[in-house]
């Protein structure tokens, strides 16, 4: 059946880096579902998130703004209730259902009275009778958290855990913080009762009601975000695939930011003004040699295990659009909301320094007959982006508040770059902060700390992609790359304002 407006399936992986995808051939990893969206659709290799952390990053793929523009700056901070939403612009004016499925995190779920956080995520009571409306989605089936936490057994995945009856003690750190739970290895969770499994059943559910109207999907999977724990076979399955060397070297450090460096230190809250709350999610690796170590070798097997467990619900959801006879009418877009460090340049996880592993996202585009199969782009993308494109490919205009890019002509041609350059921002306390501005050839990034004081990295993209050779003292003479800095002082700026304090680590 073909339609006049398409749906739009947004898939949304968590914490996922961007050659974490079998087909684009650097980590062998086993995606087939992935794989499959990449030779039916345009890949590109140039996306970007605007912030490498969970809830800003979500709350601008559905606002369309930068996080210092919606308000929810970091973890721990709320999206604001009344925050612009791609949702309910295509529902009211285009008569699109609306869904979201799985992970939401668009409200801290770890500050005591928050709708995501205990005790009030494990109001049974409330679950069973509550799916929406949620940030503008008509229909929401939500979970929040990260395998066996403590805050994962909540929320509508809790709900359902408990009507079929699963012991929560038996499989969740329910008493998180005596630091008692296995974070690396096999989880004892029957698959079927995974929630990757829960967030395919939920999708799939919502495309058999699909109707006469056309319909936006929000499917959101928590994994494979730390910590690294599959169920059996996954955990197993990558144990002989070989891996690609770590990105770092020794002596990184020097030359580059006070912010880096203090990482590296485990001082970052002491540079950044913020001793109570930890103001970044990056931590040092514990290895001594640019070698990987044993450790980081399993966690980067169970990481590639979690995505292709991960995989394999997106494939049955891609099997429901072809067995519903959805697929020619339907945009699919695969990505993730940040990437992960895995020991990169010293480093875990993700937060303030914009390396590539954790600020680019995988992001793939299938639309028959409108988005090219097979091709392979360096076109700059950003998930800012998202929402303005949903708009244009329903044929409503981009709302005047968002900040993001339409990227419609850059799906359907992706050859055609609709943007010069990508704005990444992270903000560690209301007076610390850092802002990136990514173009084909170069990443510069300046950090503000308190007190006024502030210091810069440039890398040369071309001849150093691997972001080693910080060149910010002796590159600003060339006329080029002053223009850089002079683009970043204008944007950074120019998307901000005022800040909400930040109470809880996430």
């Amino acid at each position: 059946m073909s339609r006049s407006r398409p749906n739009i399936l947004l898939i949304v992986s968590d914490q996922q880096r961007p050659d974490l995808v079998g087909a684009l051939g650097r980590v062998a990893v086993q995606t087939p579902a992935l794989d499959r969206l990449c030779r039916e659709g345009a890949v590109f290799t140039r996306a970007y998130t605007p912030c490498p952390l969970c809830t800003p990053a979500r709350a601008s793929m559905i606002t369309g703004q930068y996080p210092s523009r919606h308000g929810a700056w970091s973890i721990g901070v709320d999206t604001p209730d009344d925050a612009l939403s791609v949702a309910a612009l295509l529902r009211e004016q285009a008569g699109y259902r609306t869904a979201l499925i799985g992970k939401s995190h668009f409200k801290s779920c770890l500050r005591e009275g928050s709708f995501e956080a205990l005790p009030r995520s494990r109001d049974w009571d409330v679950f069973a009778g509550w799916d929406g409306p949620w940030f503008g989605f008509e229909a929401a089936r939500i979970n929040v958290g990260h395998v066996n936490e403590t805050h994962a057994y909540s929320l509508h995945y809790g709900l359902w855990l408990r009507e079929r009856g699963v012991d929560p003690d038996r499989y969740f750190d329910l008493d998180w913080s005596k630091g008692t739970g296995l974070r690396e290895g096999r989880w004892d969770l029957p698959a079927e009762l995974h929630v990757n499994t829960w967030t395919a059943d939920q999708a799939i559910a919502q495309l058999r009601t699909a109707g006469e109207r056309p319909f936006f999907l929000s499917v959101n999977f928590p994994d494979p975000h730390s910590p690294f724990l599959v169920p059996a076979p996954w955990d197993t399955l990558h144990d002989d695939a070989p891996l690609p060397p770590p990105i770092r070297r020794e002596g990184e450090r020097e030359g580059n930011s006070a912010l880096y460096q203090a990482t590296l230190d485990n001082t970052i809250g002491t540079l950044c003004d913020s001793p109570a709350v930890r103001p970044a999610t990056q931590y040092p690796s514990a290895a001594t040699s640019a070698a990987r170590t044993p450790s980081e070798e399993r966690k980067w097997k169970i990481y590639m295990g979690m995505t292709s467990f991960m995989d394999q619900q997106i494939g049955r959801i891609l099997d429901a659009l072809d067995e519903l006879g959805l697929a020619d009418d339907t945009l699919v877009v695969f990505t993730s909301d940040h990437g992960d460090m895995m020991g990169d340049h010293w480093l875990n996880s993700k937060g303030a320094s914009h390396y590539d592993g954790s600020t680019r996202v995988p992001f793939i585009v299938r639309q028959p007959g409108v988005v090219p199969a097979g091709e392979r782009s360096a076109s700059l993308q950003c998930l800012v982006d998202l929402a303005p494109t949903f708009l244009k490919t329903a044929g409503l205009p981009v709302h005047p508040a968002m900040q993001g890019v339409d990227q419609s002509a850059t799906w359907a041609r992706p050859d055609h770059a609709s943007r010069a350059g990508v704005l990444v921002e992270t903000r560690l306390s209301p007076t610390c902060q850092s802002n990136s501005w990514i173009t084909p050839y170069f990443r510069l990034s300046t950090y503000d700390y308190p007190g006024g004081s502030s210091d810069c990295e440039l890398f040369d993209l071309t001849n150093d992609p691997d972001e080693f050779d910080n060149i910010a003292d002796t590159a600003f003479r060339d006329p080029e790359t002053r223009q850089l800095r002079n683009t970043l002082a204008t944007l950074a700026p120019a998307i901000t304002q005022s800040v909400a304090p930040r109470l809880t680590f996430a």
